[in-house]
């Protein structure tokens, strides 16, 4: 009776609003926002967003507070039955960028219901030392969990899935092959447009799709909103260009960059009249356009596009004799719709444009009947949306559908005569639906989700259940769980188990196969020691069905996608990480247990990217002012150790003396014949290598800069990468390859303005 005769006499009202950077406008993730001397609080979304409920009415002091940036209190109405909109600018303080990051992820463990769940800013992705350029891929693969085929690799194998089964997308585009430069060493990510990028290793939540093993999820940077700034960098080997500044009610970016070996080999041969050449560059770049007509409503287009180019002739004494063109490359655009509709009710729509293309010309300027052209490309045009209802403190559901046409298409034309012509192509429509409930406040949370696909191509369903829990043992220690379904309806029919892939050719799931599905269990546990110290552990299982698999005799080139196998799975272990923040001192320690198996009839074998242990330290360190000329210089060193991969070794060879008969004699001949071995039968050595990153910031002519020392494989580690017999010596003789037999040394200048 007398909570009745509160209610009416002061009645419940709300507030919510964003929480951005004052500096360049950009939004806050999980920033605390609490009324003081109440129980009132939350914490914004990974969009800035927040909202708290069912307040009394009355008088009070809202406080909003974020590590490294200065805590903001202001006095605030709240009124009967109404929402107060409070959109909060703070202002940055001089404190360690890795504090802040270790704030976000200690509100996301209170908040979120999650496993195998890790995010990266900026500044770690630039602290990890790269070969001559700072790489996304390239960090995400120091994280458990995550392994690469060798040292200059960098695509994703996660958790013993091939890198087809990675959902990669950047603002709302699916990416389809984000390893594609200087073949495969470089990301089509810029890292000083990067904003913040997701990593779900497993288990991922309803909202995401189409794929069997993870998802990536990258945000490009909104744009400086208060004032035009940019950024130029200059390496050895590529160059990059980013502006961005304010326009009327919103902010711009845009980046560029291009590699320009070819030029520099170009102007030394032409100094030295000399023949040398380097008939290979590529270029990229990307775009982002914000737009607020209103409070509630924003406007987003991104864009990115790039490309790399192999073209180079054959020449006689007097002229060209042919010409070979091999171009590839990511285009794609998306145009973004954020609202809020209501408080409580807030969402996005998203329409993109996705292609990726394949050129191959060869054109004979002697015999014009030889020349051929093979053009291949995968288009994706999707329409998609997200809502959230915000129903309670407690209770939170997220909904939405997307539909998706997806088209492959290939051609090769020889002598202008089209010998082939193929297309491809299915219509994908999903919805999706997931409660978040907090059973018991702060103790106990339940999330779960349903995702239902249907394929128009065979008129094929897939009903996708998933359910993840979170369990509080303590405030700082808590045990999640996750179990799930998961469909992908498009595949790559060239190995995933080559050590050098270009690009991938991919297709969608014929009539003629089942879908390829597969089933998550994790579970594990998080605990913070403190505020800066985070570590889990998380066993996992993961099954696969109706995986379509390359031959094992096809592991360098593409198969037809009639050749490939049918078969299953699994792949389990455990993941270890562990992560500490100090004021001059940073890093993460990861290690990795995996056992990854696939079956094709009955027999198992292991991929070659099964790695059974891998360790990565990662260390960052400030220097003291008392060193004379790097003081104040950040270190950054990264040390790994992980078991080889398999490989199939020859098990023995002998000689077959055969006849044949020309001109009414008879002839024997001999020929050496080579026994395999199963393709997982040994492994290589064990790998491991030290590199190191020194950074230093200066000001030059009233512009900030920094310059760069990396130094990859510092002691000089042969990692062997594969090795061939030559058979033809007696006995045969053994050689082995390796990819970065010395230290690689790079520098590089960055000027900010």
């Amino acid at each position: 009776m007398f909570l009745l005769f509160f209610f009416l006499i002061h009645g419940y009202g709300s507030v919510s609003g964003f929480v951005t950077d004052a500096s360049n406008g950009e939004k806050l993730a999980y920033a605390n926002v609490y009324l003081e001397n109440t129980e009132y609080g939350g914490a914004t979304n990974e969009k800035g967003y927040y909202i708290i409920q069912n307040i009394p009415s009355g008088d009070y002091r809202i406080m909003y507070s974020y590590i490294g940036y200065s805590l903001k209190t202001l006095h605030i109405q709240i009124q009967p039955d109404q929402n107060t909109t409070m959109n909060i600018e703070l202002s940055p303080e001089v404190i360690e960028m890795e504090e802040i990051n270790v704030s976000a992820e200690r509100l996301r463990f209170e908040k979120e219901v999650e496993v195998s769940h890790v995010t990266f800013t900026p500044r770690e992705i630039k602290s990890v030392p790269g070969l001559f350029e700072k790489d996304l891929i390239k960090t995400l693969q120091l994280m458990p969990g995550i392994v690469a085929m060798h040292d200059l690799s960098n695509k994703l194998y996660v958790r013993g899935g091939s890198p087809d089964e990675n959902l990669v997308l950047l603002d709302g585009i699916t990416v389809y092959n984000p390893s594609t430069h200087l073949f495969g060493l470089f990301s089509t990510f810029d890292p000083d447009a990067i904003g913040d990028a997701e990593l779900y290793a497993g288990g991922f939540p309803a909202k995401f799709g189409d794929r069997l093993s993870s998802v990536l999820d990258v945000a490009t940077k909104e744009g400086n909103s208060k004032k035009l700034a940019g950024n130029v960098s200059i390496g050895l080997v590529t160059s990059k260009l980013m502006f961005e500044g304010p326009i009327p009610k919103g902010s711009f970016l845009i980046t560029g960059r291009r590699t320009y070996f070819d030029a520099l080999v170009w102007a030394y041969a032409k100094i030295t009249s000399d023949t040398i050449s380097l008939p290979y560059y590529f270029y990229d770049g990307m775009a982002k356009i914000n737009f607020n007509p209103t409070f509630n409503d924003r406007f987003t287009f991104a864009g990115l596009g790039g490309l790399d180019i192999i073209t180079f002739e054959t020449q006689t004494d007097t002229a060209s004799k042919e010409k070979i063109d091999l171009e590839w490359g990511n285009r794609g655009t998306s145009l973004r719709w954020r609202r809020v509709f209501n408080p409580r009710f807030y969402g996005e729509i998203i329409g993109s444009w996705s292609n990726f293309l394949t050129h191959f010309r060869y054109q004979d300027y002697e015999d014009p009947t030889s020349n051929l052209h093979f053009y291949e490309e995968i288009i994706d045009y999707t329409m998609k949306s997200d809502f959230n209802y915000f129903s309670s403190e407690t209770h939170t559901t997220d909904f939405g559908f997307d539909a998706k046409h997806l088209r492959i298409e290939y051609n090769l034309d020889v002598t202008e005569q089209r010998l082939v012509e193929q297309r491809e192509h299915t219509n994908l429509y999903t919805v999706y639906l997931q409660d978040k409930w907090s059973v018991i406040p702060h103790i106990l949370s339940l999330q779960a989700g349903l995702r239902v696909i249907y394929s128009t191509l065979g008129e094929r369903k897939s009903v996708d259940p998933r359910l993840g829990l979170k369990y509080h043992i303590t405030p700082n220690m808590a045990f999640n769980c996750s179990v799930g379904k998961y469909s992908q309806y498009l595949i790559t029919i060239n190995s995933q188990e080559s050590y050098f892939s270009i690009f991938d050719f991919w297709r969608i799931i014929d009539t003629l196969h089942a879908t390829p599905t597969s089933y998550h269990v994790i579970a594990g546990i998080e605990r913070w020691l403190d505020d800066n110290t985070r570590f889990t552990v998380e066993p996992y299982y993961k099954h696969y069905y109706n995986l379509l698999l390359p031959s094992d005799n096809a592991m360098m080139f593409s198969a037809p996608s009639e050749s490939l196998k049918a078969g299953e799975g699994y792949s389990t272990g455990i993941d270890v990480f562990f992560k500490k923040s100090f004021k001059d001192v940073f890093g993460w320690v990861s290690y990795s247990l995996c056992f990854t198996k696939r079956k094709i009839g009955n027999q198992y074998y292991s991929p070659r990217y099964d790695r059974r242990h891998n360790l990565n330290i990662v260390l960052g360190y400030t220097l003291p002012a008392s060193i004379p000329v790097i003081n104040k210089s950040v270190l950054n060193i990264r040390w790994y150790l992980a078991t080889g991969l398999p490989y199939a070794e020859d098990l023995a060879r002998y000689r077959y003396r055969h006849f044949y008969s020309r001109n009414d004699y008879w002839y024997t001949d001999y020929e050496w014949f080579v026994l395999n071995g199963p393709r997982d039968a040994r492994r290589l050595p064990i790998s491991h290598r030290l590199d190191m990153h020194l950074e230093k910031d200066f000001v030059l002519f009233g512009l900030n800069g920094s310059w760069y020392i990396d130094v990859i494989n510092v002691y000089d580690k042969e990692n062997i990468l594969f090795h061939t017999w030559d058979y033809d010596e007696d006995p045969p003789e053994k050689t082995e390859y390796t990819l970065l037999p010395i230290p690689v040394p790079s520098i590089g200048v960055s000027f900010k303005f």
